[in-house]
């Protein structure tokens, strides 16, 4: 399973490989300041959701123009941002005390992220994310610090998934 920088350095595209390189520095400083907020206040912000999904589009978008199924990778990052909101978008209408839509919008960037390497990572992301979430969530409730009542933070787990499905 190549990684988002194998893919970018594969047939030595150098312009391909600055835009991989552009669009982790994007995802990681967003991912800091996500977890962070999201781990304290329970929220995510609009501006950093926002910026992670902008920093996907052009640094993803522009990799694509130089790459040679250039074309193939732009519909499948889109395919994958609209993908994991629709999902993340229909358990928030299932169960409004679950996922939040700070949750919601966060998908949509991380699955451009994700859909640029493939449905294979975009499915890795998400299964990555849940299981994140469930280790974390059980391990709280295993030591007494919560309950099945607890609310957790999902955004540090949704981006640990999409980071380990872009880095492994």
């Amino acid at each position: 399973m190549p990684t988002i920088l194998a893919e970018a350095a594969h047939d030595g595209n150098w312009l391909l490989l600055a835009a991989a390189l552009a669009s982790l520095a994007v995802f990681s400083v967003c991912a800091v300041v996500l977890t962070g907020t999201d781990l304290r206040e329970h929220r995510l912000p609009n501006w950093w959701t926002g910026t992670l999904a902008a920093g996907a589009a052009v640094t993803l978008g522009l990799a694509c123009l130089v790459d040679d199924v250039g074309w193939s990778r732009f519909w499948s990052m889109l395919g994958g941002g609209v993908a994991y909101l629709g999902l993340i978008l229909l358990l928030h209408l299932i169960s409004r005390t679950g996922m939040g839509m700070g949750d919601v919008k966060l998908a949509g960037g991380l699955g451009l992220y994700a859909g640029w390497l493939g449905w294979d990572h975009l499915f890795g992301a998400i299964i990555l994310g849940f299981v994140a979430g469930g280790v974390v969530a059980l391990a709280l409730v295993l030591t007494r610090r919560a309950t099945g009542s607890t609310h957790l933070p999902f955004g540090p787990a949704m981006l640990l998934g999409t980071a380990v499905a872009l880095l492994l």
